[in-house]
C-alpha cells in the first residue's frame, strides 16, 4: 500500500520559499559556508524545517555540503549556472558611469551606486574625485539595509518579505544615530516609502553624510540608488540642498536608461 506523507501548509507556502531564499542569501554572503545551526538562527527557521529545505535545495544542487566539514553547507553549482544566465548589470553600469563621474567632479564628492543584495546594500560602482578631503568608497562594500538613510531608502521600497526579515532580526547599532529600534525603523520606512530621495548623516560612520535618490528602470522597477557621500561637519544648508538636488537630477538621467530591447 502506498503512503503519501503530508506536509504542513508552511512548507508548501510562501514562508518556506522565503526561508529558502534567505538561506541561499546567507550562504552567498559566506563563501566558506555556514553550519546548520547558523542557518537556522539567521533565517529564523526551526531545525527540522531547515533540514527539509536543505534536502530539497541539495537535491537540485542549489546547496551542497562542504567537504571535510560535517554539518556545514555552501552554495552549489546550480546557483553558478543560473547566475551566468542572469542579465548582468553591465548596461546599467555603462549608462551610470559617465553620469556618476560628472556628478562627482561637479560636487567634489565621492559618488556611488548601490543595489539591494539580500538584506544588504551592495556598492556596484564608485566615482571618486581623488581629492584629499573626501569620503572614500569601494566597489563590493556592503552595508545592512537599516543602517543609513541611503540604505533605508532601498529597504523601504523592498518586497514585503525583505522588510519582515530585517525588522524581525537583531538590528546592529553602529553609532548613536543608527536607527536600531524596530518601531522607529518602521516609522522611518513608512516615510521613505513615499519618496524617491533622502539625505542624512552619522548613522554608519560619525561625521559622514549622504544624499541618495532611487534609480528606476523600465516599468518603474527600482534598480538601485545613486548616492553622494561627504564630510558632514561644515556643510551649510545651501550646500546640502545643492548636493541633494544634483544627486536627484543625476539619478533621473540614469533612470532614463533602457535596454535596447525595451526601447521604443
Amino acid at each position: 500500500m502506498e503512503h503519501t506523507r503530508q506536509t504542513s501548509g508552511e512548507e508548501n507556502g510562501a514562508p518556506a520559499v522565503e526561508r529558502a531564499i534567505r538561506i541561499l542569501q546567507m550562504l552567498g554572503a559566506e563563501p566558506q559556508g555556514l553550519s546548520a545551526q547558523a542557518l537556522a538562527s539567521g533565517s529564523l527557521t526551526p531545525r527540522a524545517t531547515l533540514y527539509r529545505i536543505i534536502r530539497v535545495l541539495a537535491a537540485h544542487e542549489f546547496v551542497r555540503p562542504v567537504l571535510g566539514k560535517e554539518g556545514v553547507y555552501e552554495l552549489g553549482p546550480e546557483m553558478a549556472r543560473l547566475g551566468a544566465q542572469a542579465p548582468a548589470p553591465r548596461d546599467l553600469l555603462t549608462a551610470a558611469s559617465p553620469v556618476m563621474s560628472q556628478l562627482a567632479h561637479k560636487l567634489g564628492e565621492t559618488v556611488k551606486l548601490i543595489v539591494r543584495d539580500g538584506h544588504d546594500a551592495l556598492t556596484v560602482a564608485v566615482a571618486d574625485t581623488g581629492l584629499d578631503a573626501r569620503v572614500t568608497a569601494r566597489t563590493g562594500a556592503r552595508m545592512p539595509l537599516h543602517i543609513g538613510s541611503s540604505q533605508r531608502l532601498l529597504l523601504a521600497h523592498s518586497p514585503a518579505g525583505v522588510l519582515r526579515a530585517v525588522l524581525g532580526a537583531p538590528l546592529e547599532k553602529r553609532t548613536a544615530r543608527t536607527v536600531a529600534e524596530p518601531t522607529a525603523l518602521r516609522k522611518s520606512l513608512d516615510k521613505l516609502r513615499m519618496v524617491d530621495s533622502t539625505q542624512g548623516h552619522g548613522e554608519g560612520i560619525e561625521g559622514v553624510g549622504a544624499a541618495a535618490t532611487l534609480v528606476r528602470g523600465a516599468d518603474e522597477v527600482i534598480l538601485g540608488a545613486l548616492v553622494a557621500v561627504y564630510i558632514q561637519p561644515g556643510k551649510t544648508p545651501a550646500q546640502l540642498l545643492r548636493l541633494r538636488t544634483a544627486v536627484a537630477s543625476a539619478a533621473e538621467a540614469i533612470s532614463g536608461w533602457r535596454l535596447p530591447a525595451q526601447a521604443g
